[in-house]
């Protein structure tokens, strides 16, 4: 059986040391925090808070390295990107006016009957949406996988057999939040997707969120102004059946029903997770045993508290 502890921000008050006590592993504990990009490696605050040794992966910095050795990856991971980022912009495209259509059914008043298979329609239009671009972007991590496969690039291949040694030997792999694609670009770089699948693991926000099968990027209030939530990129899998939620205290407008209950709806039958400060979701073999301070997104809108599911 095979472990894993999502948690929520560790700011202000961390429960990652409650998470440790309960895998209590006896070998090497190691770190992924590629999601903090610049600050990669200042983990004393972190050592101190989980109270034992831990070795940071440092995969930020050896794609760094890996790329000014290795011209003809650094040129394919930018081609990757490139497409991802266009292909992003050319999903918003479809995605405001078929969630504005979706949401604007949701508030309209008319003969139940008629308006239940119309919400219906245009909620499913909305999944099929998302399941297209969700393949769009499968299409081009395989690309870039089939197509790095005829490379010479020989650094690269020693960098990601010593990244893989180091967690083939731990006992516990810790993946901090930060910039959750910029984090699963480095996971995917050193092919670290598989490994991280058979290994007990502790992730919190961000990098929570790398654990599910997609990541949904949302924030009701953002300082620019209301946003749609959009799908961003698959995750690597591991968590299945869930859409992961950092911060969702002040991201989601939990005093919009309408607009919870839709959200929900969207990406059923995957539940909405949510992970706030404090918040704990215990997984062993695929289920859930155990939660604190978690809740689901239920269709009507409103939540409940996460339960063995």
């Amino acid at each position: 059986m095979v472990m894993q502890i999502l948690l929520g921000p560790q700011d202000p008050l961390p429960n990652i040391r409650q998470a440790l006590d309960i895998i209590n592993t006896d070998g090497p504990v190691v770190v992924i925090t590629a999601g903090w990009r610049d600050s990669e490696g200042e983990i004393d605050e972190l050592q101190k808070t989980t109270g034992c040794p831990l070795e940071d992966l440092m995969l930020y910095q050896r794609a760094e390295e890996v790329f000014a050795n290795e011209p003809s990856l650094h040129e394919l991971q930018r081609e990757r990107q490139e497409k991802l980022t266009i292909l992003q912009q050319l999903y918003r495209i479809r995605l405001t006016p078929t969630i504005a259509a979706a949401r604007k059914l949701m508030k309209t008043r008319a003969e139940p009957e008629l308006l239940r298979l119309e919400q219906r329609a245009a909620i499913s239009q909305l999944r099929a949406l998302d399941s297209h671009h969700l393949k769009r972007i499968r299409g081009i991590h395989q690309d870039f996988n089939r197509r790095r496969a005829g490379l010479d690039i020989p650094r690269a291949l020693v960098q990601r057999d010593k990244v893989h040694q180091l967690v083939e030997q731990a006992g516990l792999v810790l993946i901090a939040g930060g910039h959750v694609a910029v984090l699963l670009n480095r996971i995917r770089l050193f092919g670290l997707d598989q490994l991280l699948a058979q290994k007990p693991v502790i992730a919190w926000s961000a990098g929570a969120m790398a654990m599910s099968e997609r990541i949904v990027l949302f924030h009701h209030s953002a300082p620019q102004g209301r946003r749609d939530s959009e799908l961003l990129d698959a995750g690597l899998g591991i968590v299945r059946r869930r859409v992961l939620l950092p911060h969702a205290a002040t991201r989601l407008d939990w005093r919009n029903r309408r607009r919870m209950a839709l959200f929900s709806r969207r990406f059923s039958p995957a539940s909405c997770c949510t992970l706030d400060n404090g918040s704990m979701i215990h997984i062993d073999d695929g289920q859930v045993i155990a939660s604190k301070a978690s809740s689901i997104v239920m269709r009507t809108g409103r939540k409940r508290a996460l339960n063995k599911a």
